[in-house]
């Protein structure tokens, strides 16, 4: 998002709570329109945490873990307030809606300033033995294993809130979201076709290729195959390799 782009999202934004603010003086004064009346605050700290979280990445990144926490306090506190004053009753599906929206823009923020290693082609690519620091349990951090065959264009590995890595080749780019690369196989284990998804959306029948190896800092997972037999399993199943 463009600093004109905040400018605008949060000119908005406050309009909108200013409209809301006049319009509630005209509200029934009955058990309803109380309800809405005090919905007003929680409603714009939610749409505020969304717009916040959107800018995470503008954020240096030693303090992205801190703007997360504060935001999630936030969004927890809001979305209480909004459920202790709607119960007993069905609360209005926009503000349902605000409340599912604030706590994705708080779960996608953990990926704010994702960084990923891309290689390019012409080609495949045999994924090196990455060097012993990045195993660190730092950020959030996924790679494929060493031995890995890579196609042209694939993701080798992503990561956040921790140093750039290298690999021979490989263009270091922005993403968007982290993703997942497939393989996929026949029923005779043969190599069908490669696919990457993002992993927000449905995740195909397939073999993973990317290991997670920590997530804000916990260790999550770890490389567990030889990378030469490894290798000699994908020439096997026909992966193709230059």
């Amino acid at each position: 998002m463009s600093a004109s782009d905040s400018v605008d999202a949060w000119t908005a934004l406050l309009a909108h709570a200013m409209q809301l603010a006049k319009a509630s003086r005209a509200w029934p004064s009955d058990d309803a329109g109380l309800r809405i009346r005090e919905s007003v605050v929680p409603w714009v700290q939610l749409q505020a945490a969304v717009i916040a979280m959107a800018r995470l990445a503008e954020v240096s990144s030693p303090h992205r873990p801190y703007a997360r926490d504060q935001a999630d306090l936030l969004v927890a506190r809001a979305c209480e307030a909004l459920r202790q004053t709607w119960v007993g009753e069905p609360m209005p599906d926009a503000l349902l809606a605000a409340m599912a929206e604030a706590r994705q823009a708080v779960s996608s923020a953990l990926y704010a300033g994702l960084r990923a290693l891309r290689w390019p082609g012409p080609g495949s690519m045999v994924v090196p033995a990455w060097p012993k620091t990045a195993a660190a349990s730092v950020g959030t951090l996924a790679l494929m294993e060493p031995g890995t065959i890579v196609l042209p264009d694939e993701i080798v590995g992503w990561w956040v809130e921790r140093e750039d890595l290298d690999c021979a080749g490989c263009d270091r780019i922005a993403l968007d979201a982290p993703v997942q690369v497939y393989r996929r196989f026949d029923a005779n284990g043969r190599f069908e076709g490669a696919a990457t998804i993002p992993l927000h959306e449905e995740l195909p029948a397939g073999m993973p290729m990317l290991v997670p190896l920590c997530v804000a800092g916990e260790p999550v997972g770890a490389f567990t195959r030889d990378p030469a037999a490894w290798l000699a399993m994908q020439r096997a199943a026909g992966i193709p390799v230059d």
